[in-house]
């Protein structure tokens, strides 16, 4: 499973320090939702969708941006 934030707008996936990247190939992958949501909260990029991809099914599945995916510190996490 790889896990992607995608501009809504743009269409382009988030690279990482490179920026936005239409080539999904050049996209940083997270490990999980709740690490990209977080991700996405904490640098402050709320036109940003996650996108989730298999190579078992020929769809995506795309996600909104809500706070309730990236609830680390109400799961018990140590440390945050």
């Amino acid at each position: 499973m790889r896990v992607l934030l995608r501009d809504k707008k743009s269409r382009r996936y988030y690279a990482g320090s490179n920026g936005w990247d239409a080539a999904i190939a050049q996209a940083l992958l997270f490990t999980s939702v709740p690490q990209a949501a977080k991700f996405a909260f904490d640098e402050k990029v709320p036109e940003a969708e996650i996108v989730v991809r298999s190579d078992l099914l020929e769809q995506e599945v795309t996600l909104p941006l809500l706070p309730e995916w990236c609830d680390f510190h109400q799961r018990g996490s140590a440390g945050n």
